[in-house]
């Protein structure tokens, strides 16, 4: 599948070809946890890292149609009727113009922990 790779570090947006598995996302995104953000009204959303607000330094940071700041490398895909990933509904075009870069932002981290 096709989908698309935003990368605060190297600012650039592209698409990449990939299976679109859970393996392919730690690769892609090179981390261990992931989490989706972002969620758009079509289903598309981002995959990014879950513990990008832990690292020291914090990765370079952007923001996506009003999202962020988003930390480190993420990945747009979309959602078919099933709930799998598919190719994302927005087009490169159109990801590249809800991109801002905001370069090394901090965002405090936040961790909540729920006991049962």
């Amino acid at each position: 599948m096709n989908l698309i790779k935003i990368d605060p570090q190297t600012q650039t947006v592209e698409q990449i070809q990939t299976a679109g598995n859970l393996g392919d996302f730690y690769q892609i995104i090179d981390c261990r946890l992931i989490d989706v953000c972002a969620r758009q009204d079509n289903g598309d959303a981002l995959t990014v890292d879950d513990e990008a607000l832990f690292r020291d330094p914090q990765p370079m940071a952007f923001s996506f149609g009003g999202y962020g700041p988003i930390h480190g490398i993420a990945v747009l895909s979309g959602c078919d009727e099933e709930g799998e990933t598919s190719d994302p509904k927005m087009s490169l075009e159109e990801a590249r113009k809800v991109v801002n870069w905001l370069g090394a932002a901090y965002t405090v981290p936040y961790l909540t922990v729920i006991s049962f």
